[in-house]
């Protein structure tokens, strides 16, 4: 099975959530691997271009399977790093790239780059390569004032395209908050769609919480 991991924008935990759910699924006995599309901010080394988010994945398990197609410089959209770089984007690659890696795999996650209009590539959204790839996906959010508006935009959007939205997971959730927006996120975002919440992340500084990945793994 495949998971699309996107976003409602950049820095609301899309790596956090992969690797959690990658992690679950091995402890799971289950062969996972965990494919990056498109790394833009990838880390110069003197030996080449690390994918920082294929990273954070290895700094938990030395096991899961890990691939990433295209790394690129610079804190920017994909499309705009690869234009800097004077480097062409095939969509083609990447799909032969992501049918060759999912087959080695049980699980397969593909972590999104930003949100899903974030642009994947001259003339493609993220959106567009979703639907290139033809794989559900899964909405991270967080519980945060205006990230309502976010969420059902995201999710509204997705079902226009006809994409299939497995659940939506929010993440950093206060452990203790009198913010009137965090504490009602979750039963507001429940009255305006239909897309099941199938994960609920206390915000605990990124460590992993076995338990709560573990209920969402049991929904995948």
């Amino acid at each position: 099975m495949e998971y699309f991991i996107t976003g409602i924008d950049t820095d609301i935990g899309k790596t956090y959530v992969t690797r959690g759910l990658a992690l679950s699924f091995e402890r799971s006995q289950r062969k996972v691997g965990v494919y990056k599309p498109l790394q833009s901010g990838a880390i110069k080394t003197n030996s080449g271009y690390l994918a920082p988010d294929i990273e954070a994945v290895k700094i938990l398990s030395k096991t899961i399977n890990t691939k990433c197609s295209y790394l690129l410089e610079g804190e920017v959209s994909p499309a705009l790093a690869a234009r800097l770089a004077g480097v062409k984007i095939d969509i083609n690659k990447i799909k032969t790239d992501f049918n060759s890696f999912r087959s080695e795999n049980e699980y397969t996650l593909v972590e999104g780059a930003g949100g899903i209009l974030a642009p994947a590539a001259d003339n493609m959204l993220c959106a567009d390569l979703i639907k290139e790839l033809n794989i559900p996906i899964i909405i991270v959010t967080v519980p945060f004032l205006g990230r309502l508006n976010h969420t059902l935009l995201t999710v509204h959007y997705a079902q226009s395209r006809g994409i299939t939205i497995k659940g939506v997971i929010v993440n950093k959730i206060p452990v203790s908050t009198n913010d009137l927006a965090s504490k009602n996120f979750i039963n507001e975002l429940k009255m305006y769609m239909d897309v099941p919440i199938i994960g609920m992340l206390k915000d605990a500084e990124y460590s992993y919480n076995e338990n709560e990945f573990m209920q969402i793994v049991k929904q995948l």
